[in-house]
């Protein structure tokens, strides 16, 4: 069966690919009377982690400034996990 076992390899390439380029939960942490608030998100890259980090900001309508970055330990084989912090720093920019 060439065209099951086919199919079969191409639905594992694909699972594979998206949890690979996939992202993890975003977190908002209100702001505190010493601290302002906060986005967290993560992903499986540097450059997808800040990427995710901005699209939650442009979700809720803020502008953030990248505070912390943390790799944590391998979760797939081959890959590591990013954490991404940003401090809001006001509302969003109106485009130009």
């Amino acid at each position: 069966m060439p065209g099951a076992a086919g199919a079969a390899w191409r639905a594992v390439g694909l699972g594979f690919a998206l949890a690979v380029a996939g992202c993890g939960p975003h977190y908002y942490v209100p702001a505190e009377k010493d601290k302002p608030a906060q986005i967290v998100v993560s992903s499986y890259t540097k450059d997808g982690c800040v990427q995710e980090l901005e699209a939650e900001a442009g979700r809720r309508g803020v502008e953030v400034k990248l505070t912390d970055m943390e790799a944590s330990g391998w979760e797939l084989p081959f890959t590591k996990r990013f954490r991404c912090t940003g401090a809001v720093i006001g509302p969003a920019k109106p485009p130009p």
